[in-house]
């Protein structure tokens, strides 16, 4: 399969685990075939379909932070946990999800698995598909592997297999064209240009700025900031967190130097997506920081991965960057990406009243240097 067809697979089987549908996930190195959907999309005959489909029952699978969240802590990857009977639906979802006013069921045990591979799959494709990294999973008990692929068309079932989802991200990113350019004065400079790249396959879409009135860029010593989407942010000008101020900060810096390539990608929240993102702000009005909040709902702190922005970087000709962040560790998956950084140029934000917890959350749980 060529990488577009990959791709263009990845992302219908995002769309249909996002509408609540079922997925086949496979893997050839074991001969596991199992059946997925969302937790959090589940209805009240959910089991009932994925068990006589797959002639299983199905478990629910979390991801390693959720677990930790619902204090099982000696866990070291996803775990799968078997459905009591008697567990209502909301039972299901306060196992996958903080639920207001419902208590978490009783969990008598996880179940051991032969087939750890296939979870941790299956909990990472929900993570692309911007869901709560929690699904149910029934594994396929009557379909051979050789003929996997059939018994899904024949129940008008995506089919993928655990190697296309590992590789997706990368790929995805490798595919990546410059679509258009264009001259946009801001009120920072007149000289700025936008450059937007799209994958082939049609997947999320990403931008550039890049400054200077003859727009030369230097390969040697770029001044680069990478930023993640942050609506809230950028557009509201949310006063809950400093990435619109980082944002503004960083253009006016480069409109000064008359130089410099702001990469502005699409992973809203830390890569964890505008819904769930706000999902932690409500937990975080209930007395949780950023950090607690994300992994109560089974993300890790920070899920954004910078495969695009290596790629932009790279069709734009650049492999050593001053890279403008607070950041360490985003220096250091620039470094272990390929790219040299030269140097790192800190930003100062103010706090005001209700960033102040979450810049010292940033500080002392997630490594930023403020």
């Amino acid at each position: 399969m060529n990488n577009i067809s990959l791709t263009v697979k990845i992302e219908r089987a995002i769309s249909e685990l996002r509408r609540g549908g079922k997925l086949v996930i496979s893997d050839n190195s074991t001969g596991y075939s199992v059946l997925l959907v969302a937790s959090e999309l589940i209805h009240d005959n959910t089991i009932n379909e994925l068990s006589k489909l797959a002639l299983s029952r199905p478990n629910i699978i979390l991801s390693q932070t959720r677990c930790r969240a619902l204090g099982i802590r000696d866990v070291s990857e996803p775990c799968s946990i078997l459905i009591n009977n008697k567990w209502s639906k909301d039972d299901i979802l306060s196992l996958c999800m903080p639920l207001a006013g419902h208590k978490i069921p009783q969990i008598n045990g996880l179940l051991p698995e032969s087939n750890k591979g296939i979870v941790s799959s299956c909990i990472l494709l929900l993570r692309q598909s911007r869901l709560l990294p929690s699904g149910l999973m029934a594994i396929i008990s009557n379909i051979s592997i050789e003929k996997i692929s059939k018994w899904a068309f024949d129940n008008n079932l995506i089919n993928i297999n655990v190697s296309d989802i590992r590789s997706y991200e990368e790929i995805n990113a490798s595919n990546l064209t410059m679509a258009v350019k264009a001259k946009v004065p801001i009120s920072y400079t007149e000289n700025c240009e936008i450059i937007i790249f799209r994958p082939r396959d049609g997947g999320n879409e990403h931008f550039c700025l890049v400054f200077g009135k003859n727009r030369s860029l230097k390969n040697d010593h770029a001044l680069i900031r990478i930023h993640s989407q942050c609506i809230t942010g950028d557009v509201l000008e949310s006063l809950k967190c400093d990435c619109g101020q980082q944002l503004k900060q960083s253009i006016k810096m480069m409109a000064e130097a008359d130089e410099g390539v702001l990469i502005y990608l699409a992973q809203e929240g830390r890569d964890i997506g505008l819904l769930n993102k706000l999902r932690a702000y409500a937990l975080q009005e209930n007395g949780m920081d950023t950090v607690e909040a994300n992994e109560d709902l089974g993300f890790n702190d920070d899920e954004r991965l910078y495969f695009p922005a290596k790629e932009i970087l790279t069709q734009l000709n650049i492999k050593n960057v001053d890279l403008i962040t607070n950041n360490p560790k985003k220096v250091q998956h620039l470094i272990n990406l390929g790219i040299n950084v030269n140097k790192r140029i800190p930003i100062k934000i103010n706090p005001n009243k209700f960033n102040k917890k979450y810049l010292e959350t940033k500080s002392n749980k997630s490594g930023h240097i403020l």
